[in-house]
């Protein structure tokens, strides 16, 4: 440890920030690299920042290469929520084609479960009495051919809402496709995987005629969604964190958008005051 220099550290990052991938090029595949910057990235030197600092207690001379190093930071951009109204649009009719997209929808939006959560509910998971939903299960790897199923993103069971229009949705699936050991199946019996939402999400917008303007819209949007309409209508920050399954609040602030939505409102009325040019009204 003592011999480590602050050279030695760039390098280091350097080399761990690079992630291998594989491209296909005239049918041969390719070994190539780009420069990383995920959370798993950021974790890492962090941990290693920890150590150091650590060490430097007990080491009082013994130069910390990290302590005028700034600490690394992710490129991982947060997703945008749907407004209220937008949400509604949703379920307008002729957006959702059948009842297997309603319910999907509804559990998404309504009890912001994750992607992987869905098709891993079993019907015992469901608490038709009180009414709740007990999420036990997420599947790992979901857009991998070896997906297997596993805890939820927490390893904490959890219970989400289940709304009657969810409640009516699923007994209409079970009379349609039958009931099979998952929730969401179709007629035979197989669940529905991660093409599902990635293929039906976009249409389902496009179908609403909702108009992203830049907005990085995709399916988690739905979780940041319901904790922004949640937080707007004054539920505390830690019933939504429990709802959601955070491990600390600090993962749920990142999914309120209430105040970006406020301000991009009042931005857009001072824009339309601005091309009204109304007498008295001068910038």
């Amino acid at each position: 440890m003592s011999e480590v220099e602050e050279e030695d550290i760039l390098e280091y990052i350097t080399r761990l920030s690079i992630k291998k991938f594989i491209k296909i090029k005239d049918g041969k595949e390719i070994l190539g690299r780009e420069i990383g910057g995920s959370r798993t990235f950021a974790a890492v030197i962090a941990f290693m920042r920890l150590t150091f600092n650590e060490y430097q207690k007990k080491a009082k001379r013994w130069f910390n290469p990290f302590q005028y190093m700034d600490p690394p930071k992710s490129d991982q951009k947060s997703w945008d929520a749907l407004t209220e109204d937008e949400v509604l649009k949703l379920f307008q009719p002729g957006v959702l084609k059948d009842t297997m997209e309603l319910a999907v929808c509804s559990a998404m939006f309504l009890s912001g479960l994750r992607q992987a959560e869905i098709p891993a509910l079993r019907p015992e998971d469901l608490d038709w009495y009180t009414p709740k939903i007990n999420v036990c299960h997420g599947w790992q790897r979901f857009r991998k051919k070896d997906m297997v199923l596993g805890p939820t993103k927490g390893k904490k069971v959890r219970q989400a809402p289940f709304d009657p229009i969810l409640q009516e949705a699923i007994k209409k699936i079970w009379e349609e496709n039958g009931k099979h050991e998952y929730v969401f199946c179709n007629k035979d019996g197989k669940k529905i995987g991660s093409s599902y939402f990635k293929y039906r999400f976009k249409r389902w917008l496009k179908a609403a005629g909702i108009e992203l303007k830049g907005r990085r819209i995709v399916p988690h949007s739905s979780r940041h969604s319901l904790a922004s309409l949640l937080e707007d209508k004054g539920v505390s920050l830690r019933y939504i964190q429990e709802l959601l399954g955070h491990s600390n609040l600090r993962i749920t602030k990142i999914y309120l958008h209430s105040t970006e939505k406020t301000i991009r409102d009042i931005g857009m009325k001072i824009s339309e005051a601005m091309e009204q040019k109304t007498e008295g009204f001068e910038f």
